[in-house]
């Protein structure tokens, strides 16, 4: 998986990549182009719990961070259904730390109905849980991928 990483000091340096940030783990990567701006970044393969949503074209549109409907929002929704599932909600009940970064890949689709965006948010499954990473519960949307 390849990302930009956007961010906003000018490092004097050459950049290497980070393990943690903030105090939470971050996931490994290479860094395959470094510019002033940003970095052109390589994730291995790893786990990584995801939520995907889907919005049709029909579908009204609420990106408004500040509207009183925020938590209506499918990135707000998505996440908050990640962050439950590594709070316990989980066939196993474990707990997971939180990591870096929180991932959001973005596709189109045209179907019968029209154009399906497709928006997928991940979490970095913590190393502790590589091998045995919990099970999702059932009902739940979350999927480790």
């Amino acid at each position: 998986m390849v990302f930009s990483w956007i961010f906003g000091a000018s490092e004097a340096t050459e950049p290497t990549p980070e393990t943690q940030r903030g105090g939470y783990e971050c996931a490994p990567y290479t860094i395959l182009e470094n510019h002033p701006q940003y970095q052109v970044r390589n994730y291995p393969s790893r786990k990584w719990a995801t939520v995907l949503h889907e919005k049709h074209q029909h579908q009204a549109n609420n990106d408004m961070p500040m509207s009183k409907e925020w938590k209506q929002q499918p990135q707000n929704k998505s996440f908050m259904k990640l962050f439950g599932y590594i709070t316990g909600a989980n066939e196993t009940g474990s707990k997971m730390s939180m990591t870096v970064p929180v991932s959001t890949k973005v596709t189109t689709e045209e179907e019968d109905g029209g154009t399906v965006m497709k928006e997928e948010m991940g979490f970095y499954v913590p190393t502790e849980h590589q091998e045995t990473t919990p099970t999702p519960k059932a009902d739940q949307e979350v999927k480790v991928v």
